[in-house]
């Protein structure tokens, strides 16, 4: 991971890219182990999801898994995002006005892009095999 902030200061020159990156990073995986934990590692949805009852925690398997395709899909969308703010701002716009068009221009691509994936993934919580429940 610290390869990878190094080329992306690089890449944009600025220390305050990569550290917004490395906590976007952080967040997004501290809210994915923290559902995670709060579905499979407490009773409190055993009513709703009575079938996760017998589990007792995460499978070993999932957090290599889901770590390296978090980071890999934060890191892409979040350059996307970065680089198209940075793309308006070298055309002239304010910095106000290039993080509200790149934002709005580089949105709809990535919420789409997320919505494809959760559809993709949603397929695997049915599954009787409790990795692929965790991965899903």
């Amino acid at each position: 991971v610290a390869l990878i902030m190094f080329v992306v200061y690089l890449s944009f020159g600025s220390f305050m890219v990569p550290l917004r990156l490395a906590l976007a990073l952080l967040f997004t995986l501290a809210v994915t182990y923290g559902a995670a934990v709060f579905i499979y590692q407490t009773p409190l949805l055993h009513g709703i999801w009575p079938a996760i009852k017998p589990f007792d925690g995460l499978t070993f398997e999932v957090v290599p898994m889901v770590t390296g395709i978090c980071i890999a899909l934060g890191l892409d969308y979040d350059i996307f995002l970065v680089s198209r703010v940075v793309e308006y701002r070298k055309k002239g716009y304010s910095d106000q006005d290039s993080i509200f068009i790149g934002s709005s221009k580089a949105g709809s691509v990535i919420t789409g892009a997320g919505i494809i994936m959760t559809g993709a993934f949603a397929g695997l919580w049915a599954s009787d095999k409790l990795l692929m429940q965790q991965f899903g």
